[in-house]
């Protein structure tokens, strides 16, 4: 496989996509750092894959557990 070359403007332009705040990015990137949390992967890992800050990651954590306990009573 050919290795992957980014210039610094897409990266630049890709990090931006990234930290869009609209509604539907936010759902993304949450189910995206929920699969991969419930595949055993820790917030740490987590977080560096998806370009989030720790805290993010174990937020989202927090809130879906808190989601679940609710749902379930």
């Amino acid at each position: 496989m050919t290795e992957m070359f980014l210039s610094d403007d897409d990266r630049d332009k890709l990090k931006k996509a990234l930290d869009a705040r609209t509604p539907e990015v936010v759902q993304a990137r949450m189910a995206n750092a929920l699969l991969l949390l419930s595949e055993g992967l820790p917030v740490e890992d987590v977080a560096g894959l998806l370009y989030l800050p720790d805290e993010t990651v174990a937020g989202w954590r927090k809130l879906f557990a808190r989601r679940g306990r609710h749902s379930a009573a």
